[in-house]
This record gives structure tokens, sequence and C-alpha cells, in this order.
């Protein structure tokens, strides 16, 4: 258990920090243009080995996006019947529901209802943070790419199959994943 930080050159939003502080449960993200974002887990919480931040108990996480503190935090659900995986849920409020969806072993995608808006890597433990794909006809916000790294960081991303091989080609996983960000 440590502290991370990673500075991850985002070719949309900027030099972006990001600090994962595994003994004490959060995951903090600013600079660029984004605004300073916190996933943290309440400290009375006893943590667990994964995710990075501790817990994936929705109950005992909670979010502060910009100066708002988030009155939901992000629930985790079951990605698949078949996989290791999960989908992050994060509904915020204002009608719209995020989605951090696993799609490989290592790759997950941040979807705001049905649209993708980028794919976000993060190495197993949070060592090392690739910059997101933002998909650029989807407007990503400041705010949702905060939201991003956040997740991706602090719960993790990408899956594995039962049997601990490497997910994501099968056509059976595709219909799955179609399935899984489906509302």
């Amino acid at each position: 258990m440590g502290r991370t930080t990673v500075v991850v050159e985002d070719l949309v939003f900027g030099d972006i920090t990001i600090t994962l502080d595994t003994g004490g449960g959060s995951v903090e993200v600013s600079g660029g243009w984004l605004p300073r974002t916190t996933l943290s887990r309440d400290p009375g919480a006893t943590p667990t080995s994964w995710p990075p931040i501790g817990t994936s108990d929705p109950d005992l996480l909670s979010l502060t996006l910009g100066s708002e503190a988030e009155a939901e935090p992000p629930a985790l659900s079951r990605g698949y019947v078949n996989r290791r995986a999960y989908t992050v849920r994060f509904p915020d409020g204002g009608g719209r529901t995020y989605r951090l969806v696993p799609y490989s072993e290592t790759r997950s995608r941040l979807m705001r209802d049905k649209v993708v808006l980028g794919e976000l890597r993060v190495s197993p433990g949070g060592g090392h943070v690739t910059p997101a794909g933002w998909r650029t006809d989807s407007k990503v916000l400041p705010a949702e790419a905060a939201l991003g790294y956040a997740l991706a960081v602090g719960l993790g991303t990408g899956g594995k199959d039962s049997e601990g091989a490497p997910s994501g080609g099968s056509v059976a996983d595709a219909v799955l994943d179609i399935l899984a960000a489906w509302p």
C-alpha cells in the first residue's frame, strides 16, 4: 500500500496529475482543463486487496467533482455472467448515467448513457495510466474526463474470463459487451 503520483499528457485536456493513495483509499485527479476530482473510500472501511482504492461497495465511496460533493456514489454492478469484470455505473443526478465498461483485459470504455466518450487503460495496481483516447464526435466535457480518470484509476479497468484467460475476442463477449452497456 502506498501513494503513487503520475502525470498524464492528455492530448485534449492537457497535463493531468493523478494521485492514487491505496493506503488512504483515495484517488485525486487535477490539472490541465479538468476540475479537481476525488474518489475516496470511507475512512472507517476495512480495505480490500482489489480494487486499487480498497473497496467496490458504493456505500463506502464518496466522489467530489470540482467543488461539489456528488449525492450518489458510483455503483459497481456485475458486468457479465461469464467474466470477472465489473461495470461501474454513476447516475449524475441530471438525468445522465455514466458507465465504465470493460471491453478487454486491460481497457474500459467511458460512456455517457449509450454514447462512448473514450477508452481508458490503467496498469494493474494503478502504477501506469495511459492517456485516454477521447472520441471527438462525443464532445467530452472536462468534468466527464475527470470522472473517467478517477473511476479508472480508483476502481480499475478491464476484465478477465472466469478461467483467467484474456477476454474480449469472441463474438459472445462482443454481444455481452453491448448488453452490459444497455440501460
